[in-house]
């Protein structure tokens, strides 16, 4: 999903007949109790690059295997942010903020910063780097020169570019099974579901309240359907599809088609010429990349990434603007060289997805859904189909994905927004229905990514604020509201 990153319903159509590797095993969903009781949390100095005002942070170990809760453990590192203390204290909320991939320890600063006075005089709010993530007993597949810039143009003009890209996606699936060693088999949503019960169980608390946005979504819809009676309040926002039949590669081709949807409100808003003039550009920078390093692949993902927020439109159009008048200076500038963190973030990303659900193994059905796609959503088809590409190859076996059940939950809010290219409006349907207690929250017209604490809506604001402190909810299973 291009870490948190995939025509119309006749192409929907064609993927669902997509045939898949067989995933292995009974479901892995079914709930079960953690016998492991981990030791309290020692707080003290949080690393640099987590590092705030008031923030503590700590370590957690975890079994690699929660069917072996006494065999070897990996570490979480883990981040509070304690309540004010001018109310009555009443929870905990654990925050994860999307992926996979990526830490989240920094975000528990953010939150507590964003959220009205009243939340965080109320609840300690805990971030977690998500096991095998930045402080968290990094993994890493490549070396640092796999993704160094220019990379290869991801849109194969030929048979043998594409069997170029193949065998880049087989060096990068090969790479992670010789370097993630034991932790690779244990990478995954359910793992990660199951070590948030163990940063429960080390917080002291019976229950935890928790807000996940895009991918944390997902994450929070498996918590709650292995441990509901452990979940007090539940914020998911910008949410990622959960059925079984969809997770991953059927999201990620409805996101190629949701993208190339927010690409034309772009052009609608930036004008008409910004097609024209993207165009020019790709095949510009195909020739010299700009500033040595802003080729194809590059100038996709830095579109890709405007499409995430609009508030970056304006400089991504000034950009191509610059580089089509002879100045490729703004252009190269609006991109950063991978880091190692980066590249962790990545290696999660794909270790996650290929473990959480099934893939097909023949690359002749990856090509022609590709082909299909990319015929009326062009400009990420390929790209994220080559990021997804090594779970073609994985060394594990993919499993089958919890089916979600919420009728034990208690009350949770949704938000969506209608216009968000990276979790369309429909994962949003699927999850409110798996979930009985659950309100959504429709943000009309409003596609930038994870609308609460990153760009909240004033009513998504209210809402949220009232349900964490009293529990109230709006009246009905749905409302609707204008984008701010």
């Amino acid at each position: 999903m291009g870490r948190i990153i995939v025509a119309a319903l006749a192409v929907v159509g064609m993927v669902v007949g997509t045939a898949a590797v067989p995933a292995s095993g009974p479901d892995p969903g079914a709930r079960r109790p953690s016998a492991r009781v981990p030791a309290a949390i020692a707080w003290g100095a949080c690393p640099a690059d987590v590092a705030a005002p008031g923030l503590r942070c700590g370590t957690l170990a975890v079994p690699v295997d929660h069917t072996r809760a006494d065999g070897p453990t990996t570490t979480l590192g883990v981040s509070l942010a304690p309540a004010g203390g001018g109310a009555p204290r009443r929870g905990t909320i654990v925050v994860n903020p999307g992926g996979p991939g990526g830490g989240g320890m920094w975000l528990a600063d953010l939150v507590r910063r964003a959220m009205p006075e009243r939340v965080r005089q109320s609840y300690d709010i805990v971030g977690v780097d998500p096991r095998g993530n930045h402080h968290s007993d990094p993994i890493s597949c490549v070396d640092a020169s796999f993704d160094r810039a220019p990379k290869p143009d991801p849109v194969p003009a030929t048979a043998q570019d594409e069997q170029r890209l193949i065998e880049r996606a087989r060096d990068y699936a090969r790479g992670c099974a010789e370097r993630a060693g034991d932790l690779l088999p244990h990478l995954g949503t359910l793992e990660n579901a199951r070590d948030l019960d163990l940063v429960r169980a080390a917080l002291g608390q019976s229950r935890i309240s928790f807000i996940g946005w895009s991918y944390g979504t997902y994450l929070g819809a498996v918590y709650g359907h292995l441990f509901p009676e452990r979940v007090d309040r539940m914020i998911l926002d910008s949410v990622v599809d959960p059925r079984p039949d969809q997770v991953w590669y059927r999201i990620n081709l409805r996101q190629d088609i949701a993208f190339q949807g927010r690409w034309r409100d772009l052009v609608a808003a930036e004008g008409a010429d910004l097609e024209d003039l993207f165009a020019r550009t790709l095949a510009g920078v195909r020739a010299e990349p700009a500033g040595g390093l802003v080729g194809p692949a590059e100038l996709r993902d830095l579109a890709t990434r405007a499409l995430y927020n609009s508030r970056s439109w304006p400089e991504f159009a000034a950009a191509l603007r610059a580089h089509d008048r002879g100045d490729p200076g703004p252009l190269a500038a609006l991109y950063t060289p991978a880091t190692a963190q980066d590249a962790n973030g990545t290696a999660i990303y794909t270790a996650v997805e290929c473990h959480d659900g099934p893939w097909p193994r023949d690359w002749s059905v990856w090509d022609r859904d590709a082909r299909a796609v990319d015929r009326t959503a062009p400009l990420t088809t390929w790209s994220n189909t080559w990021l997804n590409a090594p779970c073609a190859f994985w060394p594990v076996p993919a499993r089958t994905p919890p089916t979600i059940d919420g009728h034990d939950l208690p009350p949770v809010l949704l938000v969506q927004g209608t216009r968000d290219p990276a979790t369309p409006p429909a994962g949003a349907s699927a999850l409110h229905q798996a979930l009985p207690s659950s309100h959504l929250i429709t943000v009309l017209d409003e596609g930038d990514h994870g609308i609460l604490a990153f760009q909240p809506a004033p009513c998504v604001l209210r809402a949220a604020s009232a349900y964490l402190t009293d529990g109230t909810l709006p009246p009905g299973r749905d409302t609707t509201c204008e984008a701010s």
